[in-house]
C-alpha cells in the first residue's frame, strides 16, 4: 500500500542517516536534515546544485561522467551497493562516509538516493585497533619468550608464538600439528613433574614450573613456564596463556655464582686456618722470647743490659699485637669470631681506657679534656671488650700522632635516631681527604711510618669491622694541621635491669684474673705436658723460683696422663698441640677419673680463640693461659693452684 507524501517526508525528515536524490543529471533534488548536519550546509544551498559539490576530487570533476556512462551503457557498478568514500562539508573538511546508492523513477525519469553515514569515528578506531593488533603481534613475533594460547585437555594450540624455533627448536606449524610435542621434550627427570603441572594449569588460576628440555640437537635448556587462565566470551572453551622463558643462561649464571661463592668459602676458611696455624707456630717461640726476656728482666743487670731485654720485650709485644689483630680481622671475614653484646655503662669503659693511658699521656705532656657531669653516663650495646678494645685504639692513636702539649678531648653525645656517640679528638697532624679514603684498609699506615711512631696499619680496620658487628659504625673527621676526630657510634640503650656495677663487670676471658691472696706451698708437685722443648726450659726457670716447686715434664699426653696418675701432682699445665693426642682430650681423660678431677688444670696453648678458650675452660681447665703468657700471672699458680676455687671462669 503506497504511503502518502506526508508519511514519506516525515520518514527523510526523521531518519539518522543522511538521505540525498539526484536526477540522471546529477542535480540534488532532496536533502534530508541528517544530510544537513553531516555536511553543514543548508538544504536551499545545495538543492538544485550539482552533487559532485560534496565531493573531493577526483570524484568531483568525474562524477557526471560515472551518471552518463551508466544512463549509457546501463551497467551499474555502485547501484545497489555500498562503499565508503570520501565527502567534503560546506568548511571544506573532508571526512569518511558509508554511502549506498539505490535507483527509482518518477513520471518514467531515472532517479538516485544515497544513503550516507559518517563512519570517521569507526574508521579510526579501526585503524587504531589494527595498528595495535598489528603492533602486538609484531612484539610477540619478535620477542625471546614464547607466547602460547592452548584449550585445556585433551590439548589443542590456537597460537603459538615464532619465537617456539628458538627455544624448543622447532617451528610454530610443527608445535600446532602435534599437541603432545612439548611434553616430550621435557627432561626424562623432570617429565613427571611437568606432566602434573600441565594438568594441574587446566583448573587453577596460576601455575609456575622450572624444568629442563632437552631440544632435537641434544642441547639441555632451562625454562620458566608460567600457566595462567585466559579470558574467554560466555560459551566459548576455556583457554590457557602459556609463556615459556629460556633461562638457562640465569641458571648458568647462578651455578657460578654458587661455585664462586663456595671457593671463596673454602679460600676464607684455608685462609683463616692458615692464619690460626702461624698464630700458633708464631706464639710458640714467641712465648719463649718473652718468657725470657721477663726472666733477664728480674735478674741484676746493668743498665744497657735492661735496656736492651726492655727492647726485646716491647718488639715482641708488638709482634704480638700484630698477631691478634690479624688474627681477628680474619675471624670477621670468616664469620667465625663471635661477640657478647649487652648493656655497657659508657662512663665506665672511659675510665678504664683512660686509667691505661695515664703514663703515655704524661709522656708527652698531653691535655686531656674529659666530659663534664653526666655527659657518658649512658648504656650503649656492646661487647665490653671489643668496645674497649676500640676506644683503646682511637685515644693511642692520639697520643701518637699529636703534637706535644696537645689536647685531647673526649666527650659523649645522644642522636635522635637512637644512637650513642663517643668522640675522641686530637690536636694531632691530622689526616688529608685523600688519606681518609683509605683509612680503613689493612696494613696502609697513611705514609706514617717515617713519623717514627710505631704501628702495624690494622688497628683502624679491626675497629671499624668489630664496631660494624655490634651494629654501630664510626665517623671521621679531620684536617691536616688541625686535628681528628673519631666517632663511634652505637645503640642507645634506655632502659636497664641490672645495676650499674652489675652490668661492668667483664665477661670471661683467655686469662683468668680473679685470684684469692696468694699463699705460698712448702711443697708443690707441677706436671708439665708440652712437646716444644724452649717452652720446657722456660718453664723450668720459672719453676726454679719457686722455693719447693717440682717440675715434672712430658712431651707426650699419654706420658703425662701416667705421670699424672702415679705422681698426683698439686698443679697440671697442659699444652694443647701434643704428637699423640690433643690436650683437649687429656682433659677430658682427666676430669673423667675421680683421682684427677680435682687437681688445677691450667691450659697453656698458643690458640687464641675464643670459641675453644671457653669450651676447655667449660670442660674442667682451672684457667686457660694464650702464649706468650705474663710471667707473673702463671707464678700465681705456683704460689696457690687453688687461687680459682669458687670462682665462676
Amino acid at each position: 500500500m503506497p504511503h502518502s507524501p506526508e508519511v514519506l517526508q516525515s520518514i527523510v525528515e526523521s531518519s539518522i542517516a543522511g538521505i540525498i536524490t539526484i536526477d540522471s543529471h546529477g542535480i540534488i533534488q532532496i536533502f534530508s536534515p541528517a544530510a544537513e548536519r553531516l555536511f553543514g550546509y543548508e538544504s536551499s544551498e545545495v538543492v538544485g546544485h550539482n552533487v559532485s559539490m560534496l565531493m573531493p576530487e577526483p570524484d568531483h570533476s568525474c562524477h557526471d561522467g560515472y551518471v552518463a556512462n551508466y544512463m549509457s551503457s546501463g551497467v551499474a557498478r555502485i547501484i545497489g551497493t555500498g562503499r565508503k568514500v570520501t565527502g567534503r562539508r560546506k568548511d571544506d573538511s573532508l571526512f569518511l562516509l558509508h554511502l549506498w546508492v539505490g535507483e527509482f523513477a518518477i513520471d518514467g525519469q531515472p532517479m538516485f538516493v544515497g544513503t550516507v553515514l559518517d563512519i570517521t569515528s569507526e574508521e579510526a578506531n579501526r585503524s587504531a585497533l589494527q595498528e595495535s593488533e598489528e603492533r602486538f603481534r609484531q612484539l610477540v613475533d619478535n620477542i625471546d619468550e614464547v607466547f602460547i594460547l592452548r584449550t585445556t585437555a585433551p590439548y589443542r594450540y590456537v597460537y603459538i608464538s615464532p619465537a617456539v624455533e628458538k627455544v624448543f627448536g622447532l617451528t610454530a606449524d610443527e608445535a600446532v600439528a602435534d599437541p603432545g610435542l612439548f611434553l616430550s621434550f621435557a627432561h626424562p627427570d623432570d617429565a613427571e613433574f611437568v606432566r602434573k603441572a600441565m594438568e594441574e594449569a587446566g583448573h587453577a588460576q596460576r601455575v609456575e614450573v622450572e624444568y629442563r628440555i632437552i631440544r632435537s640437537d641434544g642441547e639441555v635448556r632451562w625454562v620458566w613456564t608460567r600457566y595462567q587462565q585466559f579470558e574467554v566470551a560466555p560459551g566459548d572453551p576455556p583457554l590457557v596463556a602459556v609463556v615459556v622463558t629460556d633461562i638457562t643462561a640465569q641458571k648458568d649464571a647462578q651455578r657460578a655464582e654458587a661455585s664462586a661463592r663456595a671457593e671463596a668459602v673454602r679460600a676464607n676458611a684455608a685462609k683463616t686456618e692458615f692464619l690460626s696455624r702461624m698464630s700458633h707456630e708464631l706464639r710458640t717461640p714467641m712465648n719463649a722470647i718473652l718468657g725470657f726476656a721477663q726472666l733477664l728482666e728480674m735478674d741484676e743487670l746493668s743498665e744497657n743490659q735492661h735496656e736492651s731485654v726492655r727492647q726485646i720485650i716491647h718488639g715482641g709485644r708488638h709482634l704480638l699485637d700484630l698477631i691478634n689483630e690479624v688474627l681477628d680481622i680474619s675471624r670477621i671475614d670468616s664469620g667465625e669470631l663471635t661477640l657478647s653484646t649487652e648493656p655497657i655503662l659508657v662512663s665506665d669503659v672511659m675510665d678504664e681506657v683512660m686509667d691505661l693511658m695515664v703514663p703515655l699521656v704524661a709522656a708527652r705532656h698531653l691535655t686531656v679534656l674529659a666530659p663534664v657531669g653526666d655527659g657518658c653516663h649512658e648504656h650503649v650495646l656492646a661487647d665490653r671488650q671489643r668496645f674497649k678494645q676500640v676506644l683503646l685504639n682511637f685515644v693511642s692513636n692520639a697520643i701518637k700522632y699529636n703534637r706535644n702539649d696537645g689536647k685531647i678531648r673526649l666527650s659523649c653525645s645522644t642522636r635522635p635516631n637512637g644512637e650513642f656517640a663517643i668522640t675522641v679528638s686530637d690536636t694531632g697532624i691530622g689526616i688529608g681527604s685523600e688519606e681518609l679514603k683509605r683509612l680503613f684498609t689493612p696494613f696502609d699506615r697513611l705514609g706514617r711510618e717515617s713519623t717514627g711512631e710505631e704501628g702495624t696499619g690494622v688497628g683502624l680496620a679491626l675497629s671499624q669491622r668489630l664496631i660494624q658487628l655490634m651494629g654501630g659504625r664510626i665517623e671521621v673527621e679531620s684536617a691536616p694541621g688541625v686535628g681528628s676526630s673519631f666517632t663511634v657510634l652505637l645503640p642507645l640503650v634506655k632502659t636497664v635491669g641490672l645495676q650499674p656495677d652489675e652490668l661492668g663487670s667483664p665477661a670471661a676471658g683467655a686469662v683468668s684474673s680473679t685470684a684469692t691472696a696468694p699463699g705460698r706451698y712448702s711443697q708443690l708437685t707441677v706436671v708439665y705436658i708440652e712437646d716444644n722443648l724452649a717452652n720446657v726450659r722456660l718453664m723450668e726457670q720459672l719453676a726454679a723460683r719457686r722455693r719447693g716447686v717440682t717440675l715434672i715434664h712430658a712431651m707426650q699426653g699419654r706420658l703425662g696422663l701416667d705421670l699424672i696418675s702415679s705422681s698426683q701432682p698439686g698443679l697440671i699445665l697442659l699444652d694443647l698441640h701434643l704428637p699423640d693426642m690433643s690436650g683437649e682430650e687429656v682433659l677430658r681423660r682427666l676430669q673423667a677419673e675421680v683421682t684427677t678431677k680435682g687437681i688445677p688444670t691450667v691450659v697453656v696453648s698458643a690458640d687464641a680463640s675464643p670459641g675453644q678458650i671457653q669450651r676447655l675452660l667449660e670442660i674442667g681447665a682451672s684457667a686457660y693461659l694464650t702464649k706468650p703468657f705474663d710471667i707473673e700471672e702463671l707464678l700465681l699458680w705456683f704460689d696457690d693452684p687453688h687461687r680459682m676455687e669458687g670462682a665462676v671462669p
